[in-house]
């Protein structure tokens, strides 16, 4: 089959998906936002950067591993999903934790609000009540987490070429590499001989989705012989590869360096992430498909920020930027509501939309008090139960 005739063939399927009722992109958490933002792509390289302080692995996290593995989770039928996750900065125990208590936080209705830290009981004064033990081990959310542990496959690697060796190994066994003939000339004999060069892969499931998340991308080990810089451009490069010829996502997530948070930066309104601001390598912004930046204006006391409030929101608040966008809107911004206690985001009400706003306000002030009344209820109905 000609590449015309490949291409053809493959927007006849997709567009055949929608009518039949799949999809051809697992959908942003952010629905508002789809026109800037629209989702998880096979075959797109995502990079996410933010400063210290901002929440960047949490977003990742958010965007990237619960939304996409709730979505397979719920519609088994439409994808299937598989996540290699480098953990370099964190322990996968550390992940699945977080994972639990966005798990109890949306389960519960935004009801049941627990950190890591108290779901370990590490403060003495504030054990976790053996109610949200118990809770954790029943159908509902062992199911999930399950789901959790077969998608999530947390890797050793840490250096480019490792990470380029294991999604080569799992493409080897999950699909068929297609070749093509081409002509070689000896320079020294004249002699031509033809040799086979990569053409295209093929998945074995068409419908799987392979996501390759490396947190983050300033921690890798170095390459024989090559600087941090250099290491980090490698790594880009296979991303790119993978993106092209695998038609998987690769992930990266990326610190902003020190002057996007510096004096100068604050003074003259320049907090954002940017492409110069990247720590490291500037490489990952010019192989990236997509560049999500996030902005924390509450570590700079600034109280108004895109015309929202910003001593109400405190450090509840998040500034979501396409900063770049291969195939469509760039610069496009959202507000977003961030629990770090719970690794949950959701877009805020416009700036405008007063009342959606107020009821934003009112849920912030609820939430701690919320959270006890209800292990309180728990605890007496199961008592009751008794």
């Amino acid at each position: 089959m000609s590449l015309r005739e490949r291409v053809l063939t493959e927007l006849k399927e997709r567009r055949l998906k929608v009518i039949n009722g799949n999809i051809n992109c697992i959908p942003s958490p952010f629905g508002r936002f789809r026109d800037d933002f629209l989702g998880i792509e096979k075959g797109r390289y995502y990079l996410v950067s933010a400063g210290p302080k901002t929440g960047k692995t949490q977003f990742a996290n958010y965007t990237f591993v619960y939304s996409p593995l709730i979505y397979a989770f719920l519609n088994p039928g439409k994808i299937k999903l598989k996540i290699f996750y480098y953990p370099l900065e964190e322990t996968k125990e550390e992940i699945i934790l977080r994972f639990m208590c966005y798990l109890l936080y949306e389960l519960s209705n935004k009801a049941i609000r627990i950190s890591p830290m108290e779901l370990k009981s590490s403060n003495e004064t504030k054990l976790l009540p053996e109610e949200i033990l118990n809770l954790l081990e029943t159908d509902q959310y062992t199911d999930i987490l399950n789901f959790f542990e077969e998608t999530v496959i947390f890797k050793e690697s840490t250096n480019p070429t490792g990470i380029w060796k294991d999604m080569l190994e799992y493409a080897k066994h999950n699909g068929q590499v297609h070749y093509k003939d081409f002509e070689s000339v000896d320079k020294n004999t004249g002699e031509i001989t033809t040799k086979k060069a990569f053409d295209y892969y093929e998945a074995n499931d068409p419908d799987e989705y392979v996501l390759i998340i490396v947190d983050h991308i300033s921690l890798i080990g170095l390459e024989r012989g090559m600087s941090l810089r250099e290491s980090i451009n490698k790594l880009s490069e296979y991303a790119v590869q993978l993106k092209n010829k695998y038609n998987y996502s690769p992930v990266i997530i990326q610190q902003q360096s020190s002057e996007t948070q510096s004096l100068d930066a604050f003074k003259s309104s320049k907090i954002k992430p940017t492409v110069n601001g990247l720590a490291d390598s500037k490489y990952t912004a010019r192989d990236c498909s997509v560049y999500l930046g996030l902005t924390n204006p509450y570590v700079h006391e600034i109280p108004n920020y895109y015309n929202y409030d910003i001593t109400k929101f405190k450090n509840h608040f998040r500034l979501l930027e396409v900063i770049v966008n291969r195939f469509g809107n760039s610069n496009g911004t959202i507000g977003l509501y961030f629990d770090g206690a719970t690794n949950y985001f959701a877009e805020l009400p416009r700036p405008d939309d007063l009342t959606g706003l107020q009821k934003v306000y009112r849920m912030m002030e609820n939430l701690t008090i919320k959270t006890n009344k209800l292990l309180f209820l728990f605890s007496q109905i199961l008592k009751k139960g008794k």
